[in-house]
C-alpha cells in the first residue's frame, strides 16, 4: 500500500520546499503537489505549516487530501473494506423538505438525529454518470442500477427506499433511492487516527464527542474495525460518526463492505465508489 497526500499549497510559499515547475499550478496563488507519507517531504510539510501559522498567521497550504493505493493482490486479500462515496453535490436533503427529528441526536456533538419520512432531493443536481452520490449532509443515494444487483446478488444487509423530488405537484418518485443500511454497529478502534488534519489530531478534542459518538473531524487513516462487531452482511454502517453538525452539515458513519459486495462493484463498474482496506481487529479477550 502506498499512501499519498495531495496539498494546496500557497504558492507565495512553495519555493521553501519545491523547486519551479514541481506539481501543477492552479491558476496564479495555488499549486497542487504530491507527496508519499513515507517521504521526510511530507513531515517537513507539516513543521513549515506550523511554523508559518505562528510566525505570520498564514497556512503553507490551504487544502489537503489523502489517498491509499493498493496492489490488486492486497485488495483480493482483503477481508474487509471501506466504501467511500466519491461524488458530493447539492442540495442538502434538509433545504429541498427532508425531515429530521433532532431530538434524537446526542446533545453534545449533534450525531444521530433521525430522518423521518422520504428523503427529498433535487434529483437534477445528483452528479450524472455515477451509481452512488451523497449529499452534503451524508444522505447516500444509488441508481436503479444498484439497487437491481444488490438484489441479483444476494448482497445482504442494505435496503433501499425511493427518493422525492420535491415538485409542485407534490412529492414524486424519482429513479434514485437512498441506501439505508440495516445494521450501524461496526466498532472503529485503534489504530485509527482521526483528527482535524494530517499534522494535527486534535489534541484538544475540540471535534470529539466526550461519549462517544463522533470520533473527530476527519478520517487521517486506514479504519481498524473491531471483527466481532462486523456479522454477516456485506454491507454495514460504523457505530460511531466522524465529521461535524455545523449548519446542514451532519456527522456521518463509515460505510463498510464484504469482498463479495467489492468484486461485484469490480465486475459490474459501478461507478462513484472509492475503496479503501480496513483492518479488522480482535479484542483482547479473544
Amino acid at each position: 500500500m502506498r499512501e499519498v497526500a495531495e496539498f494546496r499549497v500557497d504558492e507565495r510559499f512553495a519555493s521553501m520546499l519545491f523547486p519551479e515547475g514541481d506539481g501543477q499550478r492552479l491558476g496564479d496563488s495555488v499549486r497542487r503537489v504530491c507527496v508519499e507519507t513515507d517521504d521526510p517531504l511530507f513531515r517537513r510539510i507539516g513543521e513549515l505549516q506550523t511554523q508559518l501559522l505562528q510566525s505570520t498567521g498564514k497556512p503553507f497550504f490551504v487544502g489537503w487530501k489523502l489517498t491509499r493505493k493498493y496492489l490488486a493482490e492486497e485488495l483480493a486479500l482483503a477481508r474487509l473494506l471501506h466504501l467511500r462515496v466519491a461524488s458530493v453535490f447539492e442540495p442538502a436533503g434538509e433545504e429541498c423538505g427532508t425531515k429530521y427529528a433532532e431530538d434524537a441526536a446526542c446533545l453534545m456533538c449533534g450525531a444521530g438525529a433521525k430522518q423521518e419520512g422520504p428523503l427529498v432531493l433535487d434529483v437534477m443536481r445528483i452528479p450524472k454518470g455515477k451509481d452512488i452520490a451523497k449529499t452534503i449532509a451524508g444522505e447516500v443515494v444509488v441508481s436503479r442500477r444498484v439497487t437491481e444487483l444488490f438484489t441479483q446478488h444476494g448482497i445482504r444487509g442494505a435496503t433501499f427506499d425511493p427518493v422525492r423530488r420535491n415538485e409542485a405537484k407534490g412529492l414524486e418518485p424519482s429513479e434514485w433511492s437512498q441506501l439505508i443500511v440495516r445494521s450501524t454497529v461496526a466498532d472503529i478502534v485503534a489504530p485509527t487516527r482521526v483528527g482535524n488534519g494530517p499534522f494535527d489530531d486534535d489534541p484538544r478534542n475540540e471535534y470529539r464527542c466526550p461519549q462517544g459518538h463522533l470520533l473527530g473531524l476527519n478520517l487521517l487513516s486506514a479504519l481498524s474495525i473491531r471483527s466481532e462487531s462486523v456479522g454477516e452482511v456485506d454491507i454495514l454502517g460504523t457505530r460511531q460518526f466522524i465529521g461535524v453538525r455545523r449548519g446542514l452539515l451532519r456527522p456521518e458513519r463509515m460505510l463498510l463492505g464484504s469482498p463479495k459486495l467489492w468484486r461485484l462493484i469490480q465486475s459490474e463498474k459501478l461507478r462513484g465508489f472509492e475503496i479503501d482496506i480496513a483492518h479488522l481487529v480482535q479484542a483482547e479477550s479473544e
